[in-house]
């Protein structure tokens, strides 16, 4: 009898594959319920719904496999839930801890709490380690500040979906899909970029779902761990003896609250940065920038530079006030030193010459001059 029933078990694993499911839902009470659900022996996640708005309930989620005629607890994890707005979907995951990983059939089950009282309860299918393949191969997976991208590579023909997912702790916290996506035979790279605000230095998840949808419903999950960060980038930069500007790209959903700082230094003897005196130094605040964002940020020096080399230092700094570029480069001057007095006697002599009144070109001879020709004009008509 033993031997009968252990190779029904094999029989029901062969013919699974490593990440098929069942589904199946017992709705208790009130309008919360679960309304999907999702595992394999890394990753899990239950969606909520509820036609009403929902406070204080409790979602506890249990891994188990089938022992005989029994089942073996492997994990188990409870989840408070805060709010369920009305009519939109409320997304937990968690990561399972079971240690090595054996060849078998597994079993999601979930319950929706509200104290003691059971409101929906659902259960979730799947086998791992299966002689089944999966139609596609998750080669690679980075999550970052940006967004999310996966490689992936057919071993046949497939159009599927992706379900990118922003997790925080167990909430996630932004979500979009792609859908009808094809491979046909090459690896391809599939990216999103998140559309939700990120924390500076904060612990993040970045999650995909591929479904594939025939010969069979399948589902593969991959998922990274990252930490949000500041980033930005010097991504042109002009500069001359009256001043400088740098254009700053933003590339991360945390917003980007930096400045930017120009040094000049007088390069003496030899060019040398040894041989080099601080000019001037300016810093300014960079325009509040997210992923994809621009912006040029100019300065002016207090006075123009006279004739000579001069090294100019670009920083970038970040948030907390961490350099994240630094970029150097030479303005070279030909501006002799007496050019800015030069240029400040011609403006001089241009507002004088335009009167008191400010009228250009007029000054007091060319208005009695105006005036004698006007007079003898006159005269010779007379």
């Amino acid at each position: 009898m033993k031997s009968a029933l252990f190779l029904l078990v094999l029989f029901l694993i062969s013919i699974l594959p490593a990440s098929a499911a069942n589904t199946t839902q017992i709705d208790r009470t009130g309008p919360a319920r679960i309304a999907d659900l999702y595992s394999d022996l890394e990753s899990f996640d239950v969606t909520l719904y509820s036609d009403q708005p929902e406070n204080n309930l409790s979602l506890e989620v249990l891994l188990a496999r089938p022992v005989g005629t029994n089942e073996e607890m492997l994990d188990r994890q409870v989840f408070s839930i805060d709010s369920i707005p009305a009519n939109k979907q409320v997304i937990k995951v968690g990561f399972w801890n079971v240690g090595s990983s054996e060849r078998g059939a597994y079993k999601l089950k979930a319950r929706l709490l509200e104290g003691k009282l059971a409101l929906s309860e659902a259960e979730y299918n799947f086998a791992y380690g299966t002689n089944s393949a999966s139609r596609l191969q998750v080669n690679d997976l980075v999550a970052n500040s940006e967004g999310i991208s996966v490689a992936l590579s057919p071993k046949e023909a497939s159009l599927f979906d992706i379900e990118y997912m922003l997790v925080n702790g167990s909430d996630v916290v932004y979500t979009t899909k792609a859908e009808k996506l094809s491979l046909t035979s090459a690896p391809y790279i599939f990216s999103a970029t998140w559309g939700a605000l990120l924390e500076n230095n904060k612990e993040y998840v970045g999650r995909v779902k591929i479904q594939v949808y025939s010969p069979e419903k399948e589902v593969i999950s991959s998922a990274e761990q990252f930490t949000a960060s500041d980033k930005a980038e010097i991504t042109d930069t002009y500069k001359d003896e009256t001043g400088a500007s740098a254009t700053v790209y933003g590339r991360s959903q945390v917003p980007f609250e930096g400045s930017l700082v120009f040094s000049v230094y007088k390069l003496n003897a030899n060019s040398e940065k040894g041989n080099a005196s601080l000019v001037e130094s300016v810093q300014q605040r960079v325009p509040v920038l997210l992923n994809n964002d621009d912006e040029t940020v100019e300065v002016a020096w207090n006075h123009r530079l006279p004739a000579g080399i001069y090294r100019l230092e670009i920083e970038l700094l970040g948030n907390e006030g961490d350099v994240i570029e630094h970029r150097e480069t030479v303005i070279e001057s030909d501006l002799s030193p007496n050019s800015s007095v030069s240029l400040a006697n011609n403006t001089t002599s241009e507002t004088e010459a335009s009167g008191k009144n400010g009228i250009p070109g007029f000054s007091a001879a060319a208005l009695v001059s105006g005036l004698a020709a006007i007079s003898i004009l006159f005269r010779n008509k007379i």
